[in-house]
């Protein structure tokens, strides 16, 4: 099985994340020279290859301004809906959909809601690193530009 999440492609490119890999994103390049020493790699990337992937790259910064409290209502709700398709049938997808952040979809209420308050603080958290990563960079580059 194939971990890998396409987000662009093309006949000489794949650009992808790995599952459950939120820190990076990869791109194959089929046919393209490189120049390698160590600890380095360079990779021309041709410019219609990469007008297609600097707009697919962004990372996902749904959850960076969100509060406690509006991550509970949206796992209360996920919940309650997990619930009911579970409720509905056991032997169906909803047992294993959301298996990540909530756990077991049998599971009381009550505990599923506290694993999903958990993982998702700690996807919020990185999310507020990567965001501040990229803030930095931006700044960064602004100085650069402007000296």
């Amino acid at each position: 099985m194939s971990t890998k999440s396409t987000i662009a492609y093309g006949d000489s490119f794949h650009f992808y994340h790995e599952m459950l890999d939120e820190n990076y994103v990869y791109l194959e390049l089929e046919g393209a020279m490189y120049e390698a020493s160590y600890n380095c790699v360079m990779v021309p990337i041709p410019i219609h290859i990469w007008e297609v992937i600097r707009k697919r790259g962004a990372p996902d910064l749904s959850l960076v301004d969100k509060s406690d409290e509006e991550l509970l209502i949206q796992i209360e709700q996920d919940v309650n809906e997990r619930i009911r398709a579970y409720e509905q049938d056991p032997t169906s997808f909803a047992a294993f959909f959301g298996c990540i952040p909530y756990g077991k979809a049998s599971n009381p209420r009550s505990e599923q809601v506290q694993r999903g308050m958990e993982y998702y603080k700690a996807r919020r958290q990185r999310q507020q690193e990567i965001k501040a990563a990229v803030d930095e960079l931006e700044e960064n580059n602004r100085r650069l530009n402007h000296s």
